[in-house]
């Protein structure tokens, strides 16, 4: 047998011995070759660039476009003066889809070239679907092939069974159910969700350090609402807030005063079309004999008039309707826990399962797994602290809501000393008005104190403060307590100051209060504030 040896680059031969190059030689090579590709890109482009200002679209311009895009694919400028190129020309567009097929086979998850090849495939006379469908399954392709989302649901279960760790088709997988759980009553979604969940499971126990079953787990146990409800709302004085599960626009939100639509000039906080959180402003004031009620996307929610506040509040915490089969499946997760003490998904699995189950009793429970979390994946610390936070604003909440009357709205909740990190995704927080946040981490967190719209008093005390850039403006406060922070800068406070019309600041033990000018700078833009700096 005649073995043949192809001998590399890195190697030459001297008086018969292989000669291995040192590392300089090696990196002075590919210096050159960066060399030289640099100088023939920049030749390439100036020529596209050329022949694109003057309107010449000819076989060069193609044959060079096509070299640079064979080596680079994700110059999305040379895609774009090809389609050009191609309008004014008449030329054969399967020349195009060849292209694209073998720039795919070099890179498949390029982006330019997907969105190239579903332009070419736009312009085609006929088009091949079922080959287009053996080199991808996106959803531009299945639309135009005209294959229904239950074959393409079986077709990802194919996948997933071939291959557990397969990402894509469990993302798929995701896509699809949203699509067929949007012509679902919630009965057959919770049917369909149990289904899965055993199949996730199964997948999870398969190989625990894989991370794509783990986020399909994920999403499964979300809550997958596709009606919009009101949880809650609040009319004070001629102001509005009003706050759903999921995101609405204004058009389907009506203010109905005695069976009239009233005119409401409504806002989202990041002035997006569609919210979660709504504020509002009326023409007048509502007295107490009026009937309120608040019409979202064809459902009437009505207010009831409580010390001058007209108030909507949906106070039940909503438990999962499969709680048996949750709670098996929490079991099993604790006994991989057992057996991998330090796998990052069981706990966090663990932790949603509980909170699906039953938060309120699984409260003591989730903030330890989240602790262990903190010290087993310590470069995802700071997720942790803050759904930790998150987590324990939730209960605070829940707990000041159990201590309500039906006829009682609480506008304080105390939620200092709890080693917060963050405010996010606490909307419910928009509707109290006195709210302490002393002694917490919340110095990289305060753009996200715009959500407290309604606050007339706050504190944030003991916080390790050192700037108020990122303070949003709100325009109901009053009362502001900053005291044993590390602020520092007058002007800083002098701008809060012109923003807000507040009655009282307190900045004791901060550096600030040794600045000479604080008081009469002060007394210039606020002179009848109540400050404390001693």
């Amino acid at each position: 047998m005649v073995i043949k040896v192809d001998i590399q680059h890195n190697f030459n031969f001297s008086h018969g011995r292989v000669k291995v190059r040192t590392t300089a030689e090696q990196e002075a090579l590919k210096k050159k070759e960066r060399a030289e590709k640099l100088s023939r890109y920049r030749i390439g482009m100036s020529i596209v660039f050329k022949k694109r200002k003057d309107k010449i679209y000819d076989d060069e311009l193609m044959t060079v476009t096509e070299r640079m895009v064979l080596q680079n694919p994700d110059i999305y400028t040379l895609w774009n003066i090809r389609r050009e190129a191609f309008i004014n020309n008449d030329w054969d567009e399967k020349l195009l889809e060849e292209l694209t097929e073998n720039c795919l086979k070099q890179n498949p998850k390029s982006y330019w070239v997907w969105y190239q090849r579903i332009w070419i495939t736009n312009h085609l006379a006929e088009c091949n679907w079922k080959k287009e469908l053996m080199l991808c399954t996106k959803e531009f392709v299945v639309q135009k092939a005209g294959i229904s989302p239950d074959e393409e649901f079986e077709f990802a279960t194919s996948k997933i069974l071939n291959n557990f760790s397969n990402y894509s088709s469990w993302h798929y997988r995701s896509l699809l159910l949203s699509k067929m759980f949007h012509k679902s009553d919630q009965n057959d979604i919770d049917e369909k969700k149990k289904q899965e969940l055993e199949l996730v499971m199964n997948a999870t126990f398969t190989d625990p350090n894989d991370s794509s079953a783990w986020f399909y787990q994920r999403w499964l146990l979300n809550t997958h609402e596709f009606l919009a409800t009101l949880s809650q709302a609040l009319i004070k004085s001629d102001n509005v807030i009003l706050f759903a599960n999921k995101n609405i626009s204004t058009e389907s939100i009506y203010l109905k005063v005695n069976n009239k639509n009233e005119n409401v000039q409504w806002k989202s906080l990041q002035q997006t079309k569609i919210s979660k959180l709504w504020f509002g402003k009326l023409k007048k004031q509502l007295n107490e004999t009026n009937n309120v009620q608040i019409e979202i996307e064809g459902t009437f929610y009505p207010l009831v008039c409580i010390n001058q506040k007209w108030i909507y509040k949906k106070r039940k915490y909503k438990f999962c309707s499969n709680k048996d089969q949750l709670l098996e499946q929490l079991s099993s997760y604790k006994q991989l826990i057992e057996m991998e003490p330090n796998n990052k998904w069981a706990y966090l699995t663990s932790i949603l399962l509980m909170r699906k189950i039953d938060f309120i009793k699984f409260y003591e429970n989730i903030l330890t797994n989240l602790n262990v979390l903190v010290n087993i994946d310590s470069l995802r610390s700071n997720y942790y602290k803050d759904l930790r936070s998150k987590y324990i604003i939730e209960y605070k909440i829940y707990e000041l809501w159990n201590t309500e009357e039906d006829q009682e709205i609480k506008t304080e909740i105390d939620l200092s000393g709890l080693n917060l990190t963050t405010l996010s995704n606490n909307e419910h927080l928009s509707f109290f008005e006195q709210i302490n946040l002393g002694a917490n981490y919340l110095a990289d967190s305060l753009h996200q104190l715009f959500i407290l719209q309604s606050c007339t008093k706050l504190s944030l005390s003991s916080n390790q403060v050192k700037n108020l850039k990122k303070f949003p403006t709100l325009q109901n406060l009053e009362v502001l307590l900053l005291r044993n922070n590390k602020l520092n800068n007058l002007g800083e406070i002098l701008q809060l100051l012109t923003r807000h019309k507040l009655k009282l600041l307190d900045l004791r033990e901060n550096p600030i209060c040794n600045t000479k000018e604080l008081q009469t700078d002060i007394a210039q833009i606020s002179p009848d504030l109540q400050l404390y700096i001693e």
